[in-house]
């Protein structure tokens, strides 16, 4: 996703979905957290979930307790 979006930390224009950084801090052993900007809270879920979807991974919204397709 950094290719779309650059992390918290190295945003200079104020365009990242992300509200903490660097992002890779939100991993935990077989998960990862990505917490969002209320500003972005349409467009960023739905590409995350797309690319999960590609790399054959699960994304689970847990703002509305269910897997997102």
């Amino acid at each position: 996703m950094s290719d779309r979006w650059c992390d918290i930390t190295e945003d200079e224009e104020d365009t990242s979905p992300w509200s903490t950084g660097p992002l890779i801090g939100e991993a935990s052993g077989p998960l990862i957290y990505f917490p969002m900007r209320w500003s972005m809270a349409e467009e960023a879920p739905a590409y995350a979930a797309a690319v999960a979807e590609t790399m054959g991974l699960i994304c689970f919204d847990v703002q509305q307790n269910r897997l997102s397709p």
